[in-house]
């Protein structure tokens, strides 16, 4: 099990944590999905065997939350 947190700087209300819990939950081999909405972060475990890195940050830009590099 892997895990990874993102600075999403898009985040800014409950609607934008249940896009992306719903948005990246989906995803086969993620376990956990964490919003923090006050700290703009998404935090992710997750199967590194199922799941890259980039494709969670694919994901997330798709659905409008591009990750801060």
């Amino acid at each position: 099990m892997a895990n990874k947190q993102y600075e999403v700087p898009n985040i800014s209300c409950m609607h934008c944590r249940r896009a992306i819990e719903s948005a990246l939950g989906g995803m086969a081999g993620v376990e956990k999905v964490e919003v923090n909405v006050e700290d703009k972060t998404v935090s992710v475990s997750y199967d590194e065997n199922a799941v890259t890195p980039e494709s969670l940050e694919e994901r997330l830009a798709e659905e409008g939350y591009p990750v801060k590099k």
